[in-house]
């Protein structure tokens, strides 16, 4: 395997490597968070909206701390009388200011239906202004929003009802509360129907608020995976030709040194004197220069005719 292979597969398995991490990476991304909400308060209130004076002194009366939350009308039952009741609910959202809201549901379990129709109508709204279980009563009820926020067809009891409330709570996320107001639909004349739901005080199948959360955004900030890519990339590069000069060099190393042999062996062939062996172990003796017995001028010490004049030069004069 020559050095510009090695180099190019080191390159692309680096590359391969990085873009596994990539894909791992966006492939591994958390999931939405569901969370679930009880309530903080609940209760509902009641008024007989065909008596303004309140003679019953029902708009005041206050129905916090039951077990349960009765929606319920009774219209002309005793001679002119509406007797209609609210329900209200409340969920703590504090700690969901600083988080994305994909969906959230009311979800209410109803213990008991008493219903003149197969199917009624409960609608949910949005119930704006402050109350406490503790002293809620009619005639200080919260502004409630129309139309309603949603409906959920009510058909019987130990059923769980749902109704999606999203934009409610996405919006009072910020203000670190929400209520919500739940009520029947359609109030029949001379006639009496209820629903009713489990409280927070019942403890099982207390009402509560499904929430879905985006995740948490992750410390690592997106740009930062191309960058980590580019620079994968980068070292992979720069390996690959490290590699490659280091492959080369051992091979150029390993070219040269028969050759040295080769010329090492040669030499010794051409020294057949121990005067040709003298002169080649001795460089030197080939630079040195004498002087011309006839003509005075600097002439190789080796030379045994002057080549200025064409003097004999004698062995004695060297």
């Amino acid at each position: 395997m020559n050095s510009n292979t090695l180099g190019e597969r080191v390159r692309i398995w680096l590359l391969l490597c990085s873009l596994l991490s990539m894909v791992l990476l966006l492939g591994a991304a958390p999931p939405d968070e569901t969370a679930l909400v009880s309530a903080s308060d609940d209760t509902y209130v009641v008024a007989d909206v065909a008596a303004p004076d309140d003679p019953q002194g029902l708009r005041e009366k206050n129905f916090g701390g039951l077990d349960f939350l009765k929606i319920w009308y009774a219209s002309q039952i005793q001679a002119q009388e509406q007797v209609v009741s609210v329900g209200l609910i409340k969920f703590d959202l504090s700690q969901f200011k600083d988080r994305e809201i994909r969906s959230a549901h009311l979800q209410l379990f109803a213990v008991r239906a008493d219903l003149t129709q197969p199917v009624r109508l409960v609608d949910v709204s949005l119930a704006e202004g402050p109350w406490a279980e503790a002293n809620a009563n009619f005639k200080d009820l919260p502004q409630l929003s129309t139309p309603p926020l949603a409906s959920a067809a009510i058909y019987g009891a130990n059923v769980w009802y749902s109704w999606d409330v999203t934009p409610a709570a996405v919006r009072k996320a910020r203000d670190g509360e929400v209520s919500y107001a739940v009520g029947l639909r359609t109030l029949e004349t001379k006639g009496e129907e209820q629903v009713v739901f489990a409280a927070r005080e019942a403890g099982r199948n207390a009402p509560r608020l499904v929430m879905t959360l985006a995740p948490v955004p992750p410390t690592v900030p997106p740009w930062a995976v191309p960058v980590g890519i580019v620079v994968v990339a980068a070292l992979a590069f720069g390996v690959g030709i490290l590699l490659g000069r280091r492959r080369r060099a051992g091979r150029g190393a390993a070219a040269r040194a028969p050759q040295a042999a080769k010329v090492a062996n040669g030499t010794a062939a051409l020294r057949p004197t121990a005067a040709a062996t003298s002169a080649v172990s001795a460089p030197d003796d080939l630079d040195a220069i004498i002087e011309c017995p006839a003509c005075k001028r600097q002439i190789p010490e080796i030379a045994e005719v002057c080549p200025r004049c064409g003097a004999a030069v004698a062995v004695a004069s060297r």
